[in-house]
């Protein structure tokens, strides 16, 4: 009885040391925004503009899709530097991933396409 006891207690300790995954990769989104946000220079603007692209690109979560919000923050980063039509595809890439940000990326992309 009691080398059961203990094999089942052994499995629950080893079934619990193993790695969690989530639903999305974030890579170092956090660090990035934070220090662009803190200070906008041109050095921490271009590694957020790295990251966003590692996020969309290379994404390692479980769904293997790209976090929601990603796509529109990274397309008005991209209208804020100039980059107007490469921004609205990422509106929409936004809208086609996640179907219930439709109307707010309908109104971003009406209003920057004026």
């Amino acid at each position: 009885m009691r080398k059961l006891l203990f094999l089942v207690s052994l499995s629950c300790i080893l079934a619990s040391c193993s790695t969690t995954t989530t639903l999305y990769s974030w890579d170092d989104y956090v660090n990035s925004s934070y220090k662009y946000y803190k200070k906008q220079t041109p050095e921490a603007a271009a590694d957020l503009m790295k990251t966003y692209e590692d996020i969309i690109n290379n994404q390692k979560g479980t769904r293997k899709v790209v976090p929601p919000g990603i796509c529109a923050e990274y397309g008005y980063f991209l209208i804020q530097n100039g980059k107007q039509e490469e921004g609205l595809a990422m509106f929409t890439k936004e809208k086609e991933l996640y179907p219930e940000s439709a109307v707010f990326m309908d109104h971003l992309i009406k209003k920057f396409t004026k």
